[in-house]
């Protein structure tokens, strides 16, 4: 399915829930043509009714008072900085129905190689792209080759003291989560009088560990993600005839290479699914600088993994409480951003605060700051920049 009919379904799942229930909706959840796990994204600020406009889950309104306000938060305790990831591939196993008939055992066991062949740990790299790209966390790469390689070539090029120097003016980075990753890789064939069809999914196990206690954590909570080949390419394309026991035409299963690009697809359909949900647990925030009108001035923008077209629930938060204003659509620069209050909050607060940035600007003070935090991905980002766009 094309991510335009996803928009389509999203705006009548819209409206039908807007009818039926007042409780607080945010994202979507878009189901996967053969039910496996979904994609999430956050809703337009314009699609937000009042009952919506509330912190979503997951913000931390404790250790504030650990925060600088500056650029680049350096307190992990501060909700505002962005927490140190690395990530590693476990397990990664293959699981292929023994279910063989008659004289097409051959084809079956070379469905099996190339499935086996495929090592998910691979993507390790693509992985850690993905995730630094968003730029909401701080990735530790693994990919320890490249970076002595290209070292190397550093060192020949700029001499030990300029390279020595360097180093020594950075600082390094304290990992804060591990994120593990299991991989089990499933496959079979549904064997017919004329036609046989392939099939294959792939189930990813994340976990969460605090590498200085050992400890597994209950958050972020990426849990588990299922994605299938008739996620990513129309159930109909992997139908193929066998004849006398061999391939005859068709989807080719026995063929590594094209078995190696569907699990392709279906590697960076559950990165999609695994990113959503990372970002809807570990949101984007920024301190609201001022108010004129329904515009807004954050602090913080591309550099704190605020994304273009981001939906933020904008609140005030002072003396321990929180109390939602407004909803806004948001774009970064590198360093900042600047939106628009889309609807304001129906309470004598966010009236008061529109009130007075009608007539100026409403500068929030020490006492009383505002802050705004993103509710999910924009659907322009998966649009743009994941592979959602294929049909599945």
């Amino acid at each position: 399915m094309k991510l335009t009919k996803i928009a389509c379904l999203v705006a009548i799942g819209i409206a039908i829930t807007g009818c039926q229930s007042t409780k607080v909706s945010q994202t979507h959840s878009v189901e996967s043509n053969a039910g496996n796990s979904s994609l999430i994204i956050g809703k337009s600020a314009h699609d937000f009714e009042n009952s919506d406009i509330e912190v979503p889950a997951y913000f931390n309104t404790q250790g504030l008072q650990f925060c600088s306000y500056e650029t680049e938060e350096k307190d992990s305790r501060c909700p505002l900085a962005k927490k140190t990831i690395r990530l590693y591939f476990g397990d990664v196993q293959t699981d292929v129905s023994e279910n063989l008939q008659g004289t097409s055992a051959d084809v079956f066991n070379a469905m099996h190689s190339s499935i086996g062949k495929f090592q998910s740990k691979a993507l390790e790299n693509t992985l850690e792209n993905q995730f630094a790209g968003v730029n909401r966390f701080r990735i530790l790469t693994r990919d320890t080759d490249s970076v002595n390689a290209a070292m190397g070539e550093i060192l020949a090029d700029e001499g030990a003291v300029n390279v020595a120097k360097k180093a020594s003016s950075k600082s390094k980075l304290s990992t804060d989560y591990i994120i593990k990753v299991d991989v089990l890789k499933t496959g079979d064939m549904l064997f017919g009088s004329t036609q046989s069809l392939f099939q294959t999914s792939m189930e990813i196990s994340t976990g969460v560990i605090d590498p200085y206690t050992r400890e597994k954590l209950s958050y972020p909570n990426i849990g588990k993600i299922r994605v299938s080949n008739f996620d990513v390419r129309e159930k109909s394309s992997y139908t193929t005839v066998i004849a006398n026991g061999e391939y005859y035409r068709g989807f080719n299963y026995t063929s590594s290479k094209d078995v190696e690009s569907v699990l392709n697809e279906m590697s960076s359909r559950s990165f999609d699914i695994m990113l959503t949900r990372l970002l809807k647990e570990m949101p984007a925030t920024a301190q609201v600088m001022g108010i004129k009108g329904d515009r807004i001035s954050l602090d913080r923008g591309q550099n704190a993994g605020v994304l273009p077209n981001e939906t933020m629930v904008v609140f005030e938060y002072s003396a321990g409480f929180v109390e939602p204003i407004g909803v806004a659509t948001v774009n970064p620069s590198m360093q900042s951003a600047q939106g628009k209050i889309i609807r304001w909050k129906d309470s004598n607060l966010a009236e008061q605060v529109r009130d007075e940035a009608e007539t100026g600007i409403y500068r929030p003070d020490r006492q009383r700051r505002i802050f705004a935090v993103s509710v999910g991905v924009p659907i322009e980002f998966m649009k743009e920049r994941s592979t959602w766009v294929q049909k599945g």
